[in-house]
């Protein structure tokens, strides 16, 4: 994990809303409601972003609500933002307008900074924003796309401890179910397990070709990600193939329960609610974390979600992923068979969760005793139980 386990990051957050006002363009918010899409209503914490940092991270990561302040800069129309959204001079305004307000001293007890020009500056992400990766520095439009969602908040601020966007179908930034892509949700599994916030289930956390034998099955029962951030994903590495050698071609899986609740609630219910979701992702740079490649692109793809007492075949990696039932409040039996010449050689969905055990035998009966007289009816042995 890139971020310690059980670690808690207290972000002590500036906010610095930039004002051209001198050349025409005015900031378009103020500190009030920065101050609630932050900390929510009632400026504690108890909503807004601070409230989905702390679901998504399982309280791992928080915003100091007293160190949390939004200072308003006049800025100089020649440092080439309002023509050219010069996105690094806008940090540089930033800085020395925020030092000569509040002071170096003040000024150098925060852990984060974010800056937001106005409206009207010609950026390329001016509906969304903008972040370093790795860093402590975000950038974020003031149109409703902007500070204004939590998701495009939560997404520039993971890219700062080193989270790249998500992918599908080819596409990057087209991962429906997490903030790094256009999702409204928490992180997928793969980030979970890189940022140090979710552990992988007992057994779960390389599932390689010493752990799951050919037409074996394994099963696991995996919490929601929403609902704990213990033993929530598998890894599967699949070194049975014979690309897995290949750096570039070799990709592991991870495997997570979702389900539409707290800072997953906004989960399409059609596509991925209450199913089992699989992302892929280059294996070499999994294998290699944290050694190795902290901060370069693993390519984390959506594959695919399943739903409860179903399967999939995965043929590019010879494996089938089962959905089967929930044993619990949104906690889901899983099951994971490898094959080697077709997945008929893996048991159905049906068989590993709806066959009833056989039956218990029954043991023979005694031979009667002999007796001359008959004393009373015999009472019918107890069944073991089953």
């Amino acid at each position: 994990a890139f971020l310690p386990d059980n670690q808690v990051i207290y972000q002590r957050m500036l906010v610095i809303v930039l004002d051209y006002s001198t050349c025409g363009v005015s900031a378009a918010i103020n500190g009030t409601t920065l101050r609630s899409i932050f900390l929510g209503p009632n400026g504690d914490g108890s909503g807004g972003i601070a409230e989905k940092y702390r679901q998504c991270s399982y309280g791992k990561l928080k915003l100091n609500t007293t160190a949390f302040k939004v200072i308003n800069v006049k800025a100089d129309c020649t440092d080439g933002v309002v023509q050219s959204c010069n996105w690094l001079n806008m940090g540089r305004t930033g800085d020395t307008g925020a030092k000569a307000l509040l002071g170096s001293t003040a000024f150098a007890e925060f852990t984060h900074f974010a800056y937001i020009p106005p409206p009207q500056v010609p950026c390329g992400w001016v509906d969304f924003g903008y972040a370093v990766l790795p860093g402590n520095r975000i950038w974020l439009s003031s149109k409703k796309d902007g500070v204004y969602n939590w998701a495009t908040v939560m997404e520039k601020s993971l890219h700062n401890y080193g989270l790249w966007h998500s992918w599908k179908d080819g596409i990057e930034y087209n991962d429906e179910t997490t903030v790094m892509g256009r999702g409204l949700t928490c992180p997928n599994a793969a980030e979970l397990a890189y940022l140090g916030w979710a552990t992988p289930a007992p057994g779960g956390d390389r599932i390689d070709s010493t752990r799951l034998r050919v037409g074996a099955t394994l099963t696991f029962s995996l919490p929601a990600t929403y609902l704990s951030p213990d033993g929530n994903y598998l890894r599967v590495v699949p070194d049975w193939l014979p690309s897995y050698s290949n750096k570039t071609l070799a990709k592991n899986l991870y495997i997570a329960v979702r389900v539409n609740k707290g800072g997953d609630a906004l989960l399409d219910k059609t596509l991925y609610a209450n199913r089992v979701h699989i992302h892929e992702l280059n294996a070499a740079k999994d294998n290699a974390f944290p050694e190795l490649d902290l901060y370069l692109d693993r390519k984390i793809s959506y594959l695919t979600a399943i739903t409860p007492l179903s399967q999939v075949t995965l043929t590019t990696y010879k494996l089938v992923v089962y959905g089967g039932s929930w044993v619990g409040t949104d906690v889901l039996r899983v099951h994971l068979c490898h094959y080697k010449s077709s997945p008929q050689d893996c048991p159905s969905v049906q068989f590993l969760e709806l066959s009833p055990p056989p039956p218990s035998p029954q043991p023979s009966p005694p031979p009667p005793k002999p007796s001359s007289k008959q004393v009373g009816p015999v009472k019918p042995r107890k069944r073991p139980p089953r």
